[in-house]
């Protein structure tokens, strides 16, 4: 488990893509990539609060999750108790084990049940589209940090610089604060488990 997540962290993602696995069609590392940002980003705009609570890193076809795109680059390790590859094709993923609910509230489910009527007949190269959108939050925060051009014109790859989700509060700064406090008490917890 990378140093940077929590195991409560760990089960809840983990258990996030037992519940999308089986419900948004095909199911490959693109396509895992991008559920997970829509869900941080659709809870963020909705609640205030993140649904992971991750960073997501400006990159050419991202936003990126650098954690699960490691692991799903690779023979899972963070992953492994809660997916696996396909034995027919080892591009797509399926769980690995049955759902488990113990990190979810009753708004979280209602965020992923949305975010699947949304994706459910979408494709990978769909959402890479819908997340590049014109005032997309990838492409704001790539314009912020001046490096849009080179991205969308495929002369960088990656970058170190993450989404700034404080992007979405232009007009509401009580959501802006409650977003804010959540990453205080993330960064917190973060604290905690190091001490």
């Amino acid at each position: 488990m990378p140093a940077t997540l929590t195991k409560q962290q760990v089960d809840k993602l983990g258990n996030t893509l037992i519940y999308l696995s089986s419900r948004v069609g095909e199911f490959n590392k693109t396509k895992i990539l991008k559920l997970l940002f829509l869900l941080d980003e659709s809870s963020i705009k909705k609640y205030g609060y993140p649904f992971l609570g991750f960073d997501y890193y400006l990159w050419q076809h991202g936003p990126v999750l650098k954690e699960v795109f490691i692991d799903l680059s690779e023979e899972l390790e963070l992953l492994k108790d809660y997916i696996k590859r396909n034995k027919h094709d080892a591009n797509i993923y399926e769980a690995a084990k049955d759902f488990s609910d113990d990190e979810f509230s009753d708004n979280d489910i209602s965020l992923m049940d949305d975010i699947i009527k949304f994706a459910k007949n979408k494709t990978a190269k769909d959402l890479v589209d819908y997340t590049h959108n014109e005032n997309s939050l990838w492409q704001k925060s790539a314009i912020k940090n001046g490096v849009y051009e080179q991205l969308k014109n495929k002369k960088l790859s990656y970058t170190d610089h993450t989404i700034d989700f404080l992007l979405l509060f232009e007009d509401d700064n009580v959501l802006k604060e409650r977003y804010e406090s959540s990453l205080e008490n993330l960064e917190f917890k973060k604290k905690l488990k190091f001490k």
